[in-house]
């Protein structure tokens, strides 16, 4: 769904960036078709997904170059995906996500429903640096008593180590004896 409303902030932006540029188009220039049914579209939606798509937006205009490339790599791969890859993709992205996004999660348990949206708004109103260096202390804050929850569910079973991945053309090194 989030990538949806990625897709359709992507959409929004075209459509901004006509609105801006009409302006500036010389008179024999007219808006081509796929503008027109973008704006239209995003003129049928309603407002709270309108709102998200401003968001998005948002988000996008402080990206990096680096960053706006890979996440526009990121969606055509999504695209054109099967419904079990796209589902697959998502899985990848929330586990890439991986302690900053547990830390997050712990920290609006702690709060009531609306401070947690209210949170929300307030950290997507940071910029990277700022949002890193949020995640950052909430992992000093917090990050004792996650590793004490993730211990308690089992997550890490006894005796399993996480495996690096194997560099091309390595073999896996043979078991330890007992």
């Amino acid at each position: 769904m989030k990538k949806f409303s990625l897709l359709a902030a992507l959409l929004l932006a075209a459509a901004v960036s006509f609105a801006q540029t009409a302006s500036s188009r010389s008179p024999e220039s007219e808006p081509t078709a796929e503008e027109i049914q973008t704006i239209r579209k995003i003129l049928e939606l309603p407002p709270e997904r309108l709102a998200r798509m401003r968001s998005s937006i948002e988000k996008m205009e402080r990206m990096s170059p680096e960053s706006r490339r890979e996440f526009a790599a990121n969606l055509a791969k999504y695209e054109t995906a099967t419904p079990e890859e796209r589902h697959k993709i998502m899985k990848e992205m929330r586990e890439r996500g991986g302690f900053g996004s547990r830390v997050l999660e712990y920290h609006f348990k702690t709060l009531s429903p609306a401070e947690a949206k209210a949170e929300r708004t307030r950290i997507q109103s940071l910029t990277t640096e700022q949002r890193m260096e949020f995640l950052r202390k909430l992992s000093e804050k917090y990050g004792p008593e996650i590793d004490k929850e993730r211990g308690k569910s089992g997550d890490a079973k006894e005796g399993e180590k996480k495996r690096r991945k194997l560099a091309e053309g390595e073999a896996p090194a043979a078991a330890p004896k007992k």
